[in-house]
């Protein structure tokens, strides 16, 4: 890890070298401008790591494991749960400090209501939602329900003590922070939690993210996962030895699977957890062999697991520090079968038995080493840049008298001929295409949706909530019919944020291919001009609407085909039911796709226009600046010693 922060500050120090070598020379400024830039992004890089898995998976296990130290405390359920980053310290925020940024009133009030509706209540501000609270027969609960009336009634514990510091944030101790992480009627007032901890992690820049479960119930999780799972530079997911894939995990990892292909390498990277469960290594790669067969089913194909026991690597770290206790040391004796008054196994060996020294060798290599090569060679290519500038100048002012008039003549003509073809060249082209891949991709996002729905049907049309126990079956099938319609739209807006991320990697695409076309055009005017590569634009995920563009009522006469649950499992009610159903949900899943086709088509078409002329305007600048560095050179308006010597210093930066 030190080896490869040290590549990062080396290549920002050579860009910065490069640049005071170019900025005096006519023409040349921004480029230099755009290398001390670069130079600082390389000194501030961070990477972040962004941790996902189900709850219980042992995330917080394994995230302590990676900072080597008891961090983070267990958080008590994924309904209250905020999202955590361990971050670098920093001179305003030393070691141990803990910022606790606090959700506006208007956000908690929202998913207040939310909570309330899936028990088919209704209200119209915080306090009227948690009143009805007491109205809710718990023994009706039905298990989808449950972790709505867990955050309900942790709302209601926590609002005395809260409400005062709602839209605010707080800065607190270690101490503290657990009680926001662990007390659930804190946790769920925290939009986010960032505590600046020195570990070895983040001394090498990395910023830790720990996202709730997967099974999280807070509506805009939802979004800030794809945004982490988007934009980090590595995801980790966490599942548990014996733990079958849960319904919430199966949604987390089919948008994992989604989107994996729009990144330029694969960052992902799947744990299983307390694989020492395992009683011989044919029952580990059995388990293996499962979560990699799930992993498929979600379209995530050749995927890296690694099976780990971070409770034995975070007590390997603890034994490395001198901080066992004696609770933890006959843990560690169990876990690496040392018996009792037999001299405990050597840390470093522990960590290589927990399976987490194979996995952190690996992680380092696939991505930080990687991405930090990336941007190594992203700086030589700026310094390259420079030095063919500086090149053809040199080459310019060596030129005799005679030569240099004429060059000239014809250097005035290939500016305006070179900015002629900037501005000539037709984008259409683009445009078509950016349009038939969104219709394109839209059209399949309705028909994966459809193929789905006799799963998704299954999941809220259950045996476990449609029984002849007593209850109200009219409100058990009202019920199904909500979590059937909830689930529908869910799946649509999360195809809708794959599709954004999708056009986003297409518009990319084609601004890579408009400089290139602009390139071309250019160098029949200006052989020696190198154009600055395209810059990748990241586009913000749209809000999409949580539920379909249809009232339930709309499905009554299909509800109204239940019979009893006889007819309805043993015999076609069921069939009956779910074929009535998709047929009248064509309508309204058309409707979604289509008001996210008219977001999207306005996002997109505004970003292109947006981009061509950002690109356009570059283009016309670095022409500007070639030609008036090239003029200088004709016009013996340059030390040619001196340029032949910046040459030479700026070459040496490039071995």
């Amino acid at each position: 890890m030190n080896q490869l922060r040290d590549k990062l500050i080396a290549a920002a120090e050579r860009l910065r070298r490069a640049s005071e070598e170019v900025v005096s020379v006519p023409g040349m400024q921004a480029q230099a401008q755009a290398m001390l830039d670069r130079a600082d992004r390389l000194t501030a890089n961070r990477f972040t790591v962004a941790l996902f898995g189900a709850f219980s998976a042992g995330k917080s296990s394994f995230a302590n494991a990676l900072m080597g130290d008891l961090v983070l405390p267990v958080s008590p359920n994924p309904t209250t749960a905020a999202i955590n980053k361990i971050m670098p310290p920093t001179d305003t925020h030393p070691h141990g400090t803990v910022r606790v940024v606090m959700k506006e009133r208007e956000a908690i009030e929202q998913d207040v209501i939310r909570s309330l509706a899936v028990f088919g209540m209704t209200a119209t501000d915080l306090e009227g939602a948690l009143a009805e609270l007491g109205k809710i027969d718990v023994a009706q609960i039905p298990p989808t329900a449950k972790p709505h009336y867990t955050f309900l009634k942790a709302v209601t514990k926590g609002l005395p003590e809260m409400s005062a510091h709602l839209g605010g944030e707080l800065l607190v101790d270690m101490q503290a922070f657990k009680g926001f992480v662990a007390k659930e009627e804190k946790a769920c007032f925290a939009e986010y939690i960032e505590l600046f901890y020195s570990c070895p992690l983040t001394d090498q820049g990395i910023v830790l993210v720990d996202t709730p479960g997967a099974d999280s119930i807070n509506a805009r999780h939802t979004g800030v996962a794809f945004e982490y799972m988007k934009n980090a530079d590595a995801v980790l997911f966490v599942t548990y030895y014996n733990h079958a894939f849960a319904q919430a995990d199966r949604e987390f990892l089919l948008q994992m699977g989604r989107v994996k292909d729009t990144f330029e390498m694969d960052k992902m990277f799947f744990v299983v957890n307390a694989c020492d469960l395992a009683a011989n290594e044919e029952e580990l790669q059995g388990v293996l062999t499962h979560v990699e067969k799930n992993l498929l089913s979600c379209g995530i194909r050749l995927p890296r697991i690694y099976p780990v026991s971070s409770q034995t690597a975070l007590l390997a770290r603890m034994h490395e520090k001198g901080k066992l206790a004696a609770s933890a040391e006959k843990v560690y004796r169990q876990r690496t079968n040392t018996a009792e008054g037999e001299p405990l196994m050597p840390a470093d060996e522990a960590f290589k038995f927990s399976g987490m020294a194979s996995f952190e060798a690996e992680f380092l290599r696939f991505t930080i080493e990687e991405l930090t090569q990336i941007a190594v060679n992203a700086a030589i290519g700026e310094i390259r840049r420079a030095h063919d500038t500086l090149t053809e100048f040199m080459r310019m002012a060596q030129s005799g008298e005679d030569e240099r008039l004429l060059r000239k003549e014809a250097a005035s003509n290939a500016k305006t001929q070179a900015l002629s073809a900037v501005e000539a060249l037709s984008t259409a082209s683009f445009e078509r295409d950016l349009a038939k891949e969104r219709e394109e991709l839209l059209y399949y996002v309705r028909q994966r949706l459809f193929f789905r729905f006799n799963e998704l049907f299954n999941l809220a049309f259950n045996p476990a909530v449609i029984k002849d126990d007593g209850r109200n079956m009219k409100q058990a099938l009202q019920g199904c019919l909500t979590d059937l319609l909830r689930s529908i739209s869910y799946d649509l807006a999360q195809e809708l944020r794959a599709t954004t991320l999708r056009l986003e990697k297409f518009t990319n695409k084609q601004g890579t291919m408009l400089v290139a076309a602009w390139q071309k055009d250019v160098q029949g005017y200006a052989a020696g001009l190198t154009l600055a590569p395209y810059q990748q634009r990241q586009v913000e995920t749209l809000s999409f609407a949580n539920e379909l563009p249809v009232a339930e009522s709309a499905f009554a006469s299909a509800i109204s085909l239940f019979k009893n649950t006889k007819d309805f499992f043993e015999q076609d009610g069921k069939a009956k039911m779910r074929d009535e159903l998709e047929k009248r949900m064509q309508e309204p899943v058309s409707g979604y796709v289509e008001i996210g086709n008219k977001q999207l088509d306005e996002q997109f078409s505004t970003l292109f226009q947006e981009l061509v002329a950002s690109e356009r305007n570059r283009v016309i600048d670095q022409i500007n600046e070639y030609f008036t560095g090239l003029f200088a050179a004709l016009e013996m308006n340059v030390d040619l010693d001196e340029l032949a010597a910046k040459v030479s210093r700026v070459a040496a930066e490039l071995e």
